[in-house]
């Protein structure tokens, strides 16, 4: 599985796997939900087709890539040393990843004297030993399995990705974590909040824009429509479980009146939610005026009231997440220690 895309192995958009060479040439692969972002798989070195470094270079195009993740699988060897020293030289980073630590892992506690940390440090020096000053930072050594996503340095490496993209892509790969890594990160979880927050400004902006077009109808719509896309992008981005689904049966009653409460389709759930927000963000004592306040809404919130009511929202959908994660994590952890 590729857990920071949400694909599995055999997904058609996924990098293909295999017993045997399956990258025969460089290979983009689209970020399923992030156009901004393309991963290439590159074939490796040392095959028929690729047989020493100046071929590989000029029949991959070296050069024409922003960052490299450098992948092996087993121990360290020559064509790692030879691509890192190439990569070096143009003057461009990568990140050394030793992958399938799990089989590692697997095949190590059979011992008798095993011992994971000594295990995961003997590894960590052998690839820093080879790397040598080709490391700016040992921290960008990474030990990782994709079957094992809340194990070892996965979490270390997407954090590590994530800040080493420019700003607007940042943002785009973090709201593409899928609930895997956002339910076993808090602070990847923290950051997609960040995210959805900085938006705020810009779904209010289009809000109030949308409330002086001089069309009957037009304006609630718009209104209606913008908020409860935020609210549902809120709610699968923060990864709330749909109500009628397996997951929401088994949550605790408090749990599911949170998540029932930011589960509205409709703009008259909304207006009903929204009512007593919109009334503290415009300073009026409306209450007693319903009719008005409903008038109000319906020709289209201001931007501060706007604003104010997906700051809200999202602080309930913030909530209710966190009390299903806690619920998870419950729940997951003495299955672990059965196992």
């Amino acid at each position: 599985m590729v857990p920071e895309k949400g694909l599995c192995d055999d997904d058609p958009k996924a990098a293909e796997v295999g017993v045997t060479q399956t990258t025969l040439e460089p290979t983009p692969y689209g970020h399923p939900t992030s156009p901004n972002i393309v991963f290439w798989d590159l074939p490796g070195m040392g095959t028929p087709s690729y047989p020493d470094l100046e071929t590989y270079v000029q029949k991959v195009q070296l050069e024409k890539y922003h960052t490299f993740l450098i992948l092996s699988p087993t121990r360290f060897t020559k064509n790692d040393l030879l691509l890192a020293k190439e990569i070096r030289s143009m003057k461009k980073s990568f990140f050394f990843i030793r992958t399938k630590i799990d089989v590692d892992f697997n095949a190590m506690s059979r011992l008798r004297s095993f011992n994971e940390e000594d295990m995961l440090m003997r590894i960590r020096r052998d690839c820093a030993e080879n790397l040598g000053d080709l490391l700016s930072n040992e921290e960008d050594i990474f030990l990782i399995s994709n079957h094992s996503v809340n194990k070892w340095d996965f979490e270390r490496l997407i954090k590590a990705i994530h800040n080493a993209l420019p700003r607007y892509q940042r943002e785009s790969l973090t709201l593409s974590f899928g609930e895997a890594i956002t339910r076993f990160s808090k602070e990847i979880f923290q950051r997609k909040v960040n995210v959805l927050k900085a938006r705020m400004w810009k779904v209010a902006a289009v809000s109030a824009a949308a409330a002086i077009v001089p069309l009957p109808g037009v304006s609630v719509a718009v209104d209606a429509a913008l908020i409860l896309r935020e609210l549902n992008l809120y709610r699968s981005q923060l990864g709330l479980p749909e109500k009628g689904s397996a997951e929401f049966a088994k949550l605790h009653v408090v749990t599911k009146d949170k998540v029932l409460k930011v589960g509205l389709t409709t703009a008259a759930q909304l207006i009903e939610f929204l009512v007593r927000y919109v009334i503290k963000a415009t300073g009026k004592v409306l209450a007693p005026y319903r009719p008005v306040v409903d008038k109000v809404i319906a020709s289209g919130m201001s931007f501060i009231a706007t604003y104010y009511a997906l700051y809200k929202l999202l602080g309930d959908v913030e909530d209710a997440a966190l009390s299903v994660l806690k619920e998870a994590h419950k729940n997951t952890f003495p299955e672990l220690k059965n196992d």
